[in-house]
């Protein structure tokens, strides 16, 4: 069988803006995410998730790892602002990022 290097499916960089775009994208723009809660249900919890990284392993007491500056970045432009809903977060992130 013949193989073509463009078969290969290369995956995004999960800690950047541009793909927590992406996943916000495709997220109900009315669901509404648990900003206080703390299990990962959290909006980067979910995210997080959604990228095979466990809560117990992607929370914020990772400051001085790249995912842990990435986290605070997400908290600080993303959500923590209400209205907590996916699509009033994809608009801030748009927002960031511009």
């Amino acid at each position: 069988m013949l193989y073509d290097p463009k078969w290969t499916e290369t995956k995004a960089d999960p800690l950047t803006l541009e793909s927590l775009i992406a996943w916000l994208e495709k997220q109900p723009a009315a669901k509404r995410y648990g900003y206080n809660n703390c299990n990962g249900r959290c909006l980067y919890g979910q995210y997080m998730a959604s990228h095979g990284v466990p809560w117990d392993v992607c929370g914020a007491s990772e400051s001085r790892t790249a995912r842990g500056e990435f986290c605070s970045l997400v908290y600080d432009l993303v959500a923590s602002q209400r209205p907590w809903t996916f699509g009033a977060a994809l608009k801030r992130a748009r927002a960031a990022i511009s």
